[in-house]
C-alpha cells in the first residue's frame, strides 16, 4: 500500500512537464504579449463624433437696435439718430448661433460721451456674444444730433376745476413749496414755455381741498403741453381754501350791569377790531357791524386791569363768525383818577320817531340833518368812538300838524357823557298830513267813520265837510300856546337826556364801543 502513488500526484507531474516544455512557454508568452498590445491600443481608437464642430456663417434675420450711451444728460439731450437699427452678418459655431444665444443678445453701441452741440457722425460698435464674429454690418456709421439743455425758473399756477357747493367760493390756492420750479429743455425750446401749472378739483367742496401730490406740466402760449419738459420738483402740495360768502364788519362792545359807585371804565381794548361773518348773501346784506359782544360790568368789583373772554355767536341767519371768541382787556379806575378829555363828533344824524298815524315829520332845522356833539370822558375810551356810536332822536309822539321845536334824546356809550356845550340839543320839526295817493279813487263822505285813517280834526272840518283851504300860519297867540305846550314836552325830553348822561359815570346806560 505504501508503494502506490496517488491520483493527484500523477496530475501534478503532467503540469510540470508542460511548463518545462520550451515550445509551450513560447506560445504562452506570445499570447500574453498580444493581449497586452490590444489592451494598450484599444483606447487610441477614435470615437465616432456626435456633434458637428465645423464653423458656419449665419445672417441674423432680425435687425439689431442701436443703443446710445455715455451722453451727459445734465448738459445735452439726444434729439435724433440717422438710424436706430442695423443688419448684421455673423459667423461662429453653429450651435452658438442657433441654440445658446437669441437675437436679443446682439447689440450695436454708439458712444456719445464726446459729442458736441449739433450734428455728430460716430462709428457703430457691435456688442456680440463670445465666439461670434462680425462678417458685415450695415450701416457702420450713424449721425447723431444733440442739443444743449437750458434751465429756467417759473412760478407754479394752480387751476381749480369745477365749482364748490352752492354758496361757497374757492380762494387762492396755497402751494408748498412756494418757491419757483425749474424747467429744463433744449435751449431753443425754453422760450416756448408760457406757464407751469397743475389742477385741483374743488367740485361740490364745502371745506378746504388739500392734495399732497399735484403733477406739474409745462404749457406753451396756446395751452398745449410741452411733453419733453423736465420739471423739478415734478409735484407740489396744494391747499385750496373753500369759503362761504362773508363780510368783515367792525366789532362793537355792548355793556350790561353797573360798576360800583365811584368807578368808571378807563379803557376797553378788544383783541380784534373787526370780525368776519359767513353766510348767504341775503343774510349778510344788512349787517353793518357786530354788536352782540356784551361785557358784564358787574364782574369788576374794584379798580385795576383784567382780561376777560367773551364768546361770539353768529348773527341770526348767518352760519359762522370768526373769531368765535375774543379777549377784552378792561381797565377800571376811580372816577377822580381818570384822565378826562372831550371829543367833537360832527353832524351826528337826527332820527324822527313817534309820528302819529297819517302824519309825517320833516326836519326843518338843522338843515344838515345832524348835530355836532361834544362828549367828555376817558381819553382812551373816546378815541375809539365814532359818530355811529351816538344816536340822536326827536320824539314826535303826541304832536299834531304844525311846526315844533323838539329837545333831542341822546343815546350814548355809558362811559361817556354830553359835554356842557352839548347839553341843550334841539331841532325844529314840521308835522303834516301824509299826501294821499294820486291814483286812489275819491272817497264820498257818508257820515260814517273813515276806516282808512284818523278822523279829521275840528280845524280841518267846516260845515260838516273837510276844509281843503291852505293851513294858515299860526298867529302870535297860537304860537305862544304852542310854545307853552312844547316847553312842557321839551322839558321832558331834556330830562331824559340829562338822566342818560348823569348815569354815564358809573356805567348805567347801555351803549356800544367799536
Amino acid at each position: 500500500m505504501h508503494g502506490q502513488p496517488s491520483g493527484n500526484g500523477r496530475g501534478d507531474v503532467t503540469m510540470d512537464k508542460w511548463f518545462n516544455n520550451n515550445n509551450f512557454a513560447k506560445i504562452l508568452a506570445l499570447a500574453v504579449s498580444l493581449l497586452l498590445w490590444f489592451m494598450i491600443h484599444l483606447d487610441e481608437v477614435p470615437t465616432t463624433p456626435t456633434i458637428t464642430t465645423g464653423i458656419s456663417s449665419k445672417v441674423v434675420e432680425r435687425t439689431v437696435p442701436v443703443q446710445p450711451y455715455g451722453l451727459d444728460s445734465n448738459a445735452y439731450v439726444l434729439t435724433s439718430l440717422s438710424t436706430d437699427e442695423v443688419r448684421l452678418e455673423i459667423k461662429g459655431q453653429r450651435s452658438m448661433l442657433t441654440s445658446i444665444f437669441t437675437n436679443d443678445d446682439y447689440k450695436v453701441l454708439v458712444d456719445l460721451s464726446q459729442v458736441k452741440d449739433g450734428s455728430n457722425t460716430l462709428p457703430l460698435v457691435p456688442d456680440l456674444p463670445s465666439g461670434v464674429e462680425v462678417v458685415s454690418m450695415e450701416p457702420s456709421m450713424v449721425t447723431v444730433n444733440v442739443e444743449k439743455l437750458g434751465t429756467k425758473s417759473f412760478n407754479v399756477n394752480i387751476v381749480p376745476e369745477g365749482e364748490p357747493s352752492a354758496g361757497y367760493t374757492a380762494g387762492t390756492p396755497v402751494v408748498e413749496p412756494s418757491a419757483p420750479v425749474k424747467v429744463t429743455l433744449p435751449e431753443g425750446q425754453l422760450d416756448a414755455v408760457a406757464s407751469v401749472q397743475g389742477s385741483v378739483s374743488v367740485k361740490d367742496a364745502k371745506e378746504d381741498v388739500i392734495q399732497k401730490k399735484v403733477k406739474l406740466q409745462a404749457y406753451d402760449a396756446e395751452g398745449k403741453v410741452i411733453e419733453n419738459a423736465t420739471i423739478s420738483p415734478q409735484t407740489v402740495e396744494v391747499r385750496v381754501p373753500v369759503n362761504q360768502p362773508y363780510t368783515k364788519v367792525p366789532l362793537r362792545i355792548k355793556y350790561s350791569g353797573q360798576l360800583p359807585e365811584g368807578l368808571v371804565l378807563s379803557s376797553v381794548e378788544p383783541s380784534v377790531k373787526e370780525v368776519s361773518i359767513y353766510g348767504s348773501e341775503e343774510a349778510l346784506a344788512g349787517i353793518q357791524s357786530y354788536d352782540q359782544a356784551t361785557l358784564d360790568l358787574t364782574q369788576f368789583a374794584e379798580s385795576g386791569t383784567s382780561t376777560v373772554n367773551v364768546d361770539l355767536t353768529p348773527p341770526s341767519g348767518s352760519e359762522k363768525i370768526e373769531p368765535s371768541s375774543i379777549q377784552i382787556k378792561v381797565t377800571v379806575s376811580p372816577y377822580d383818577e381818570v384822565e378826562k378829555t372831550t371829543k367833537i363828533f360832527p353832524n351826528v344824524p337826527i332820527h324822527l320817531t313817534g309820528v302819529g298815524n297819517g302824519l309825517e315829520g320833516e326836519l326843518v332845522t338843522p338843515k344838515s340833518g345832524g348835530q355836532n356833539i361834544t362828549l367828555s370822558g376817558s381819553r382812551s375810551m373816546l378815541e375809539g368812538l365814532s359818530g355811529d356810536d351816538i344816536k340822536l332822536t326827536a320824539n314826535l309822539q303826541g304832536l299834531g300838524v304844525g311846526t315844533h321845536e323838539i329837545n333831542l334824546e341822546a343815546d350814548l356809550p355809558r362811559f361817556a357823557k354830553l359835554d356842557e356845550a352839548s347839553n341843550n340839543l334841539s331841532a325844529t320839526v314840521k308835522i303834516s298830513e301824509k299826501a294821499e295817493d294820486a291814483t286812489a279813487p275819491p272817497e264820498q263822505n257818508s257820515g260814517e267813520d273813515n276806516p282808512s285813517g284818523p278822523d279829521p280834526s275840528p280845524a280841518e272840518v267846516e260845515n260838516g265837510q273837510p276844509n281843503t283851504d291852505p293851513v294858515e300860519e299860526p298867529n302870535e297867540s297860537n304860537t305862544e300856546q304852542q310854545d307853552q305846550s312844547q316847553q312842557g314836552s321839551s322839558s321832558t325830553s331834556r330830562g331824559s337826556v340829562n338822566n342818560n348822561t348823569s348815569n354815564n359815570n358809573n356805567g348805567s346806560k347801555s351803549g356800544s364801543n367799536p
